[in-house]
């Protein structure tokens, strides 16, 4: 019987086990705002703002910008590249590598592309991403038609 009673002593003085609270690690990445407009004949501007809300940083952020077909790029903002080899050139998309976004943070894009050519459809979408993940991926996505 002392063996019980010593075990029993033993899970009565071991101390209480504390229920951890979970952090989690998370990032709204969101377009926050997306324009497409003809600024000069034969020329398109597109503006992306991408903005970052909850409690962490959205690290890694990056942006593709997928053009219609024939649109060349014209002009990108830093941190942006063509998908093309060469400026001018047929490209397909635009990808930004944003880095790290704070916690409210915002960075505002601008690229420039030719005109689509008529009846080719002027679809352009947008689709941010970060490392971190996001609770509300159906903000990510923007598309705008120029006319």
């Amino acid at each position: 019987m002392p063996r019980v009673t010593s075990f029993l002593v033993a899970i009565w003085l071991a101390p209480p086990i504390a229920a951890a609270a979970q952090a989690v690690w998370q990032a709204d990445i969101r377009i926050q705002a997306m324009e497409v407009s003809v600024v000069a004949p034969n020329t398109v501007a597109i503006r992306v703002v991408i903005a970052s809300d909850n409690d962490d940083d959205a690290k890694a952020s990056r942006l593709d910008l997928l053009l219609p077909i024939g649109v060349s790029v014209l002009r990108v903002t830093p941190p942006c590249r063509s998908g093309s080899s060469a400026l001018r050139g047929p490209a397909g998309r635009v990808t930004c590598d944003l880095g790290d976004i704070p916690v409210r943070g915002v960075r505002d894009l601008t690229v420039v592309t030719s005109a689509p050519p008529p009846g080719g459809g002027g679809r352009y979408a947008a689709f941010v991403m970060s490392d971190t993940p996001d609770p509300f991926p159906s903000n990510n996505y923007a598309e705008r038609t120029v006319r």
